[in-house]
């Protein structure tokens, strides 16, 4: 069994992001992971570039058990505290069991560059352990993003991880990937959004990845979305009550089965936008 755990760990056909900047949080999975463009607590890791729209100080947690296995269950936890030129974030997250660990801490910073327009960087501290024999490997890296409203229904993003190429281990000179995204969402009300978003990396082919969000009431949002390599499908709903937000979603893998997920978020503190009428209106509703 621990054999089988660690073929699927270490397959490209699991794509689990092995030593990559896989985005996070259960509003993210049930878009499809379509998330460059959304602006919440969870840009600090999945774009930098949407965090200086981020104006109000948020903290939240996320589990995900991943296909039903626990040695791949996935926990992560995000803050993001605005002051006045922008947003630092804090991100870190962890998936494994003991003989096989990957974590990552991302500290970010996003700001805005004049109305509707945001950039950001982030530092990421990996760590891989592979059982007790082999011990852990060490790297620093980090990503560069930018998000912009073009139309008053139409944002765009992109995102570049590891664009250096870091090294993870000396051995047989492996290296984190570097992943190129980019993004795109249109408003089509106050209550739809559609987003989509293309992914590359540097070891893997191009994956299409999409999702649309809709808010039937002032309190919950149920959002469908799925992406093409590897083929997924995802479905969520989420509550938002006086800043309290609790997330659900669940991913179908075509191959590896489902991975549910669930995330607890809240807003706290003074919205520091100076004109939040302005902001993308979408992604800022949750």
């Amino acid at each position: 069994m621990k054999f089988i755990i660690l073929s699927l760990l270490l397959s490209p056909i699991s794509l689990l992001a092995s030593n990559g900047d896989g985005p996070i949080g259960p509003r993210s999975a049930s878009l499809g992971h379509a998330s460059s463009t959304l602006y919440d607590v969870w840009s600090t890791r999945n774009n930098q570039g949407s965090l200086g729209f981020v104006r109000k100080g948020e903290a939240g947690a996320f589990y995900e058990n991943r296909f039903f296995v626990k040695e791949l269950t996935q926990t992560g936890f995000a803050a993001a505290v605005p002051i006045k030129k922008g947003t630092f974030g804090l991100c870190y997250s962890t998936m494994g069991y003991r003989l096989y660990r990957e974590s990552q801490t991302t500290l970010s910073y996003g700001m805005k560059l004049g109305e509707g327009i945001s950039a950001g960087i982030g530092f990421d501290y990996l760590t891989t352990k592979i059982a007790d024999i082999y011990g852990q490997a060490h790297a620093f890296t980090g990503s560069v993003g930018l998000t912009a409203k073009i139309l008053p229904q139409v944002i765009i993003s992109s995102h570049v991880y590891n664009p250096f190429r870091a090294k993870i281990t000396e051995y047989n000179n492996e290296r984190i990937p570097t992943i190129f995204k980019f993004g795109a969402q249109y408003i089509f009300s106050p209550k739809v959004f559609l987003t989509a978003e293309a992914e590359k990396t540097s070891a893997q082919k191009i994956n299409i990845k999409g999702g649309i969000e809709y808010k039937p009431s002032s309190l919950i949002y149920i959002r469908v979305g799925g992406s093409s390599y590897p083929t997924q499908a995802a479905l969520g709903v989420g509550v938002n009550y006086n800043g309290l937000k609790i997330d659900l979603s669940t991913s179908y893998h075509s191959i590896l089965g489902l991975s549910p997920q669930i995330g607890l978020s809240y807003s706290f503190g003074k919205d520091r936008s100076k004109s939040p009428e302005k902001t993308p209106e979408a992604s800022e509703k949750l």
